[in-house]
């Protein structure tokens, strides 16, 4: 493992900081007891303190001085590194103004790997300067040492009159704050081969500032600025640095800008210039290769803030994998195997698992994500899970103690991440899906509202179409003789022929006493059934008081709730008692009248008891009669009106199919809400600006067509159930019966509802009920009737673009839906997305869904690493079937290395981010 196997962290970092050796400083001189106290105040920085560019003007004296106490006494250790940093003045100032003695600041930053007596031979010493004396006229042509600086400030001073040499300060100072270098001396040496890659130039951004903007200076201002890697400045305030960054971009100009503290004196100052007083955090290795990532990429690198930018977004994410000991892969396999590795720490922001082919890269997240999501295995066998392997999982970023080490067992654990495996975008967006599926996924993933039809109108539906099929059959019954026994006319016809039963068994000086006496029986029916039903409503309110007290008593509840007193329903049994009364007496009465017409045929000479039954025998088939055509009347109004209910059309009072149709049309009104809602990022108050323009870039360029799909296969499929294959020759024929219903969409469906069905309903051949459930039944009706997002990616139906722009589309959709929380595992995404997207969009998506969200991605795409600017780089190596692991930043020559011989275009990749540089440069 590298040293920083986490690769690239938020660290502190102050690339300019004065020492007791500077020509200009406050700490009390170049002295031992001055060098011991600067020295205590850098080991009392706070511990985010990581690197210290160690800035002198023209000299190395005080960054050799610490570097030996650091590796030689043992100081420093809190500090990771010191860079050396030469401060120098410029000499371009022509035809414009300064304050006094301001001069631009060039600072020339070396790396540590360079010899002190490189720096000094190959640069120090070959930079010489030109001086005219005011006075007398006179060359000073010296090369730069301190005694030749004092030399210079000693001439500066007797060119000047006697009187006034009081005012100058000592003869180093003196020559110092006069001693200005061309830009060009100071870049020629640098050219040489020793420094290539092992400097930078920063340009003081404050005296830069200070230099008006005539005509005869803008090319000269912007060309200092513009050759300098970095721009440093000494900010009072995080706002003042923020007014100071959008004041060189205002101005086009370089604005990779760092704050330094230009220490010039003890924490303890309040002077702005002292030690610690520092704003700049910068994501990298502390190394001088991971000062060259600001360079490359300054808005992913950079960070000016009080606070670690670790915290400033709060996210879980996996923080290590630990493989304790030699493992192998499958059950019952010993030729592949994990070696032994304490540890793998795991950077929270973009991670990167890079190997050739069967080295292991994939091998890795499927054998951990099995532990969490479905796959029980890989294609290659049965993983084995022994708790050898552990994930270790952070909760938050703001607290280290809230963390969850998951044992890599066969028993699922309860943790909700992202997990792509390889391949499966296509099988969720590939050539061969239905676009109901892909439709539905979609709906799932930017949970959108679900579409279901109104379970209590499908409820008044079936009643009503079930009564109405009731109705019908009751209707229109025939017996076994094909007669229609319930028809109005049948009916009549009965009761005609058993009323000229009766009237041909009795004289017309009978007829009077026989109907009084049918009149009677059938009044003293109706009687003994009435009081037979308020007999059972009085044992039914007995009965619920009872029922309802024993519920009370078996809940047990702490809150007492009474019983019911059988006096509630007092109003009730006091009627039931009257009503009971009066009944008893029409039966009395009734009884007693049927004795009195019996009585008055006491003059009949024949068989009177046959008589009397005869007559009774008709007459309550009369009753039956009379009673069954009401019934059937009442029948065919309720029929009548249900039909009304069902199909008839009123503004004022809609059937239950506008009802029914207006359903499906709100349900795609709502999905069309639910969708825009979805897109409207201004209402998700709970992103900041930022997170919104990201999310806009996710869902720019997809839309949604709402659609009611009637699919007719499913439909006339099911028909084919509804049809006497014997009486009709269409039945597996849907073309035929496409013909005879007349369906072809959601339209002509309730067209054919309104107008065709009761029609369709009567036919020979049909079984009415069938068809009845199959036309309005939910049930059924949901297989053939769909309400989906049409999606579209970039104004193309998303069922008629590749499969990598599905895929591209369903991976947006799924980072949309929880862009700043969950961490995502991304195995191999070059498979599955268009490549357009990958180079024009991903890349860009993954440098700002990192900041949010642990992204861990496995691939052998070089750009999505270096490009992408991958924090971290895992390596995986298969050496004859032991998978091993290196980790380590994309600054990490060993990994750097990786990439360029793994990954297919490793060092073009690595070249056109330099490049990139250069441009913006």
């Amino acid at each position: 493992m590298s040293i920083y196997a986490r690769g690239s962290e938020w660290r502190k970092w102050d690339l300019h900081v004065h020492t007791p050796s500077s020509i200009c400083q406050n700490y009390g001189g170049d002295t031992d007891e001055a060098w011991e106290r600067y020295i205590d105040d850098l080991e009392s920085l706070p511990e985010e303190f990581s690197v210290l560019g160690i800035n002198d003007y023209l000299f190395i004296d005080g960054y050799e001085r610490l570097k030996r106490e650091k590796e030689e006494n043992e100081r420093l250790q809190n500090i990771d590194l010191l860079l050396p940093v030469l401060e120098f003045r410029l000499d371009i100032f022509a035809g414009v103004k300064f304050g006094a003695l301001k001069r631009i600041n060039l600072h020339v930053i070396f790396s540590d790997e360079l010899p002190i007596e490189t720096i000094k031979s190959q640069f120090l010493n070959t930079l010489d300067q030109s001086y005219t004396l005011e006075n007398n006229g006179d060359e000073w042509n010296r090369a730069i040492t301190k005694e030749s600086i004092e030399d210079l400030g000693r001439s500066i001073k007797n060119s000047v009159d006697e009187s006034k040499r009081n005012d100058y300060g000592s003869d180093l100072t003196e020559g110092f704050n006069n001693l200005n270098l061309s830009l060009d001396s100071i870049l020629k040496p640098l050219s040489r081969s020793c420094f290539k890659g092992k400097h930078l130039i920063a340009i003081g951004k404050t005296e830069w500032g200070d230099l008006q903007w005539s005509d005869s200076s803008i090319a000269t201002k912007k060309n200092i600025i513009n050759k300098a890697d970095i721009v440093f400045t000494a900010s009072e305030s995080i706002t003042a640095f923020n007014n100071a960054k959008k004041q060189l971009i205002s101005q086009n100009v370089n604005s990779r800008l760092l704050d330094c503290s230009d220490a010039h004196d003890h924490s303890s100052s309040p002077n702005k210039d002292r030690i610690g007083n520092c704003f700049t955090w910068i994501k990298a290795d502390p190394t001088f290769e991971g000062l060259k990532q600001v360079i490359y990429e300054p808005e992913e690198r950079i960070c000016i803030s009080e606070e670690n930018p670790f915290l400033l977004f709060d996210k879980p994410y996996f923080s290590a994998i630990s493989i304790h000991n030699d493992l192998n892969v499958f059950e019952g396999e010993t030729d592949l195997a994990f070696s032994k590795c304490e540890i793998i720490p795991l950077n929270q922001n973009l991670v990167t698992i890079i190997g050739g082919r069967g080295e292991g890269k994939s091998m890795l997240v499927e054998y951990l994500a099995s532990s969490f999501v479905d796959n029980e295995q890989s294609k290659d066998g049965v993983f084995k899970k022994n708790g050898e392997v552990k994930l270790s999982y952070n909760k938050t970023n703001s607290d280290s103690e809230e963390i969850i080490s998951f044992d890599i067992i066969e028993e699922k654990h309860p943790l909700e991440f992202i997990y792509i495996s390889q391949g499966m975008l296509k099988k969720y967006a590939g050539e061969s899906e239905e676009k109901n599926k892909l439709a539905e996924s979609m709906k799932k993933l930017a949970r959108l509202s679900k579409v279901s039809f109104d379970d209590h109108l499908d409820h008044e539906i079936i009643t009503k179409t079930n009564r109405y099929s009731e109705l019908k059959s009751i209707l229109e019954y025939k017996d076994e003789e094909g007669v229609s026994t319930n028809s109005i006319d049948f009916l009549n016809q009965r009761k005609n022929r058993v009323q000229s039963f009766i009237d041909n068994i009795t004289t017309e000086e009978n007829k009077k006493k026989l109907k009084d006496y049918a009149s009677d029986l059938e009044f003293l029916g109706k009687s003994h059934k009435k009081l037979s039903n308020i007999n059972e409503l009085e044992l039914y309110l007995l009965n619920t008081i009872n029922d309802i007290n024993l519920k009370i008593s078996s809940l047990n509840l702490s809150e007492d709730i009474p019983p019911i007193d059988n006096s509630s329903f007092n109003a009730q049994q006091t009627r039931i008692a009257l009503i009971k009364s009066t009944v008893s007496e029409d039966i009395a009465t009734s009884s007693q009248s049927v004795q009195d017409v019996k009585s008055r045929f006491e003059s009949y000479k024949g068989d009177l008891s046959t008589l009397l039954e005869d007559v009774k025998d008709y007459q309550s088939e009369l009753d039956s009669i009379n009673s069954k055509i009401l019934e059937m009347q009442r029948f065919s109004i309720e029929l009548g009106n249900i039909e009304l209910d069902i199909f008839g059309a009123d503004s004022n009072n809609p059937s239950l199919l506008d009802r029914m149709e207006a359903d499906y049309k709100e349900q795609a009104s709502d999905l069309a809400k639910s969708w825009n809602d979805f897109k409207d990022i201004s209402l998700r108050t709970d992103f900041n600006d930022t997170q919104k323009k990201l999310m806009r870039s996710m869902l720019e360029d997809l839309d949604a067509e709402i659609v009611i799909d009637f699919n007719t296969d499913v439909f006339y499929e099911k028909v084919s159930d509804c049809i006497d294959g014997a009486k009709w020759r269409i039945k597996n024929n849907n073309e035929a019966k496409a013909e005879n219903f007349g369906i072809s969409d959601f339209s002509s469906f309730f067209d054919f509802l309104r107008n065709n069905f009761k029609e369709m309903y009567d036919k020979d051949g049909i079984h009415q009920n069938i068809l009845k459930d199959i036309c309005f039944k939910d049930f059924h009706r949901r297989d053939y009737i769909k309400i989906y997002p049409v999606l579209k990616y970039k104004n193309k139906d998303l069922n008629k673009v590749s499969a990598g722009q599905k895929g591209t589309v369903y991976l947006k959709m799924k980072l949309a839906t929880s862009a700043f929380s969950k961490p995502i595992i991304f195995d191999q995404p070059e498979d599955d997305l268009d490549n357009g997207f990958i180079v024009e969009d991903l890349i860009e998506l993954f440098k700002e869904l990192k900041k949010y969200r642990q992204v861990i991605i496995v691939t052998h795409n070089a750009n999505l690493v270096v490009n992408a600017d991958a924090e971290q780089v895992i390596v995986a190596t298969n050496d004859h079937g032991k998978l091993s692991y290196i980790s380590g930043s994309l600054e990490d020559s060993r990994i750097n290395s990786e990439i360029c011989k793994i990954l297919e275009g490793g060092d073009i990749a690595f070249n056109n981010r330099r490049s990139k540089y250069q441009n913006v440069k």
